[in-house]
């Protein structure tokens, strides 16, 4: 089998690994070690070198700069005649053009060699051009309706909850388009079913914890102290405010123990309204506690791994995920993780079993959790840590692989009937 994956993000050596980047690399992964010939689109802004392995053919997609910009000026012009902000405007543009740069790519690589599927990562216009001659199937990696709800603070407009824009409109385009969709979770299966009444299939992402060229140099800075840790794309969605509105007393009923913050960041209000990197708040909020909040900085797997892998706490509060990669990857390492309810975390955690579970955007509830797990005994620790890794065996490579490879046979048996 040639299966092509289309991708807007890739965890290589170099580069972090969030979610949709973990999926994408384990997936061709995991193929290719099966036999299969694994060729990965990767559609990107960024012309720089990519580490990854020599046997998968990696092609890129490039969104010139200059294009970018571009888009910039024509969506400033749409957003005087629409109601559309000239951001969404662009945005839309330039998912357009994406999907442009995919089927040409697709089309390069039909020249040379069959395809026998393409698997599309994410929704956004990437599989538009795809046409009906090649087998494809789409996954659910987010979806407008997720954020939906969500209650963010007015100034933060990461994710934004107006009325369906130009962008949402084609995301719902694409996934009707699609004969195929797919979701990790049971979460956004039944989003998308609610909001749009189709039908996901649901496959987990495939993990396995690779020790390989860990690098200690920013574990070691801690090495020797007590620490919980908090990590992903800090902000209000992997619920930042949280950790923020328990540091304080937390920190001051533990000093012993210090709270590290690592990865990506966005904004966040401080008390007077004020935006502030999210890492900043949470010192903030820590008040005289501040100097044992630590940002560590955005960490490549191979180095966050060793600090995930030594803290007393993993705390995950979102307020949605996709099937959390950060909290397979704390269980995988046998770490208690301190997550919240109906975000996903309940498909991998059973509460009080393999890890706790809170109710979401209640500060009380997770610091409740996080001193219950603080002060656990060593027997019923070991218990929770071992139901724990249980859970994240049944995504080991050689299960999911089975269930991918079923599940592209199924697709690729039925696409000669359409």
């Amino acid at each position: 089998m040639h299966l092509v994956i289309v991708t807007e993000e890739l965890a290589t050596s170099n580069h972090p690994a969030y979610g949709l980047a973990s999926f994408s690399a384990n997936l061709a992964r995991i193929f290719r070690k099966n036999g299969h010939k694994v060729t990965i689109v990767l559609v990107t802004t960024k012309k720089e070198d990519i580490l990854f392995d020599e046997d998968i053919a990696l092609k890129y997609a490039y969104v010139e700069k200059i294009l970018w910009d571009k888009f910039d000026d024509i969506g400033k012009m749409v957003s005087v005649l629409t109601d559309e902000n000239h951001d969404e405007a662009r945005r839309f543009l330039v998912n357009l053009h994406k999907a442009e740069l995919v089927k040409k790519m697709i089309d390069e690589i039909k020249a040379e060699e069959d395809i026998d599927i393409i698997h599309a990562c994410n929704v956004c216009s990437l599989s538009l051009g795809f046409g009906y001659d090649i087998p494809y199937v789409v996954r659910i990696s987010s979806f407008q309706n997720m954020w939906d709800g969500m209650e963010l603070p007015e100034a933060i407009t990461e994710y934004k909850q107006n009325p369906v824009s130009i962008k949402d409109k084609l995301e719902i385009f694409t996934l009707k388009k699609a004969r195929y969709i797919m979701s990790p979770s049971n979460l956004m299966a039944s989003i998308v079913k609610e909001h749009m009444g189709m039908d996901a299939t649901i496959i987990e992402s495939p993990f396995s914890l690779n020790k390989e060229n860990w690098n200690y140099d920013v574990y070691n800075v801690f090495k020797g102290k007590r620490y919980i840790i908090h990590y992903g794309r800090l902000g209000y969605v992997k619920g930042t405010h949280i950790v923020a509105e328990i540091a304080k007393p937390l920190l001051e009923r533990y000093p012993e123990f210090v709270i590290l913050l690592a990865g990506d960041y966005l904004e966040m209000l401080d008390d007077q309204g004020e935006r502030y990197p999210a890492y900043e708040v949470v010192q903030k909020r820590a008040g005289k506690y501040a100097e044992r909040v630590i940002y560590v900085g955005r960490l490549v797997r191979e180095e966050l791994y060793p600090l995930i892998q030594n803290a007393e706490l993993c705390l995950l509060p979102s307020r949605i995920e996709n099937l959390s990669n950060a909290c397979i990857e704390a269980m995988a390492m046998g770490k208690i993780v301190v997550a919240t309810d109906g975000a996903s975390f309940e498909q991998l955690i059973d509460d009080r079993v393999s890890g706790f579970l809170c109710e979401r955007d209640n500060p009380e509830s997770f610091l409740q959790a996080v001193e219950e797990a603080l002060n656990m005994e060593k027997e019923k620790k070991q218990d929770m840590i071992e139901n724990a890794f249980k859970r994240i065996q049944q995504l080991s490579p050689k299960v999911i692989y089975e269930k991918f490879l079923k599940y592209y046979e199924k697709v690729m048996h039925e696409w000669e009937y359409y």
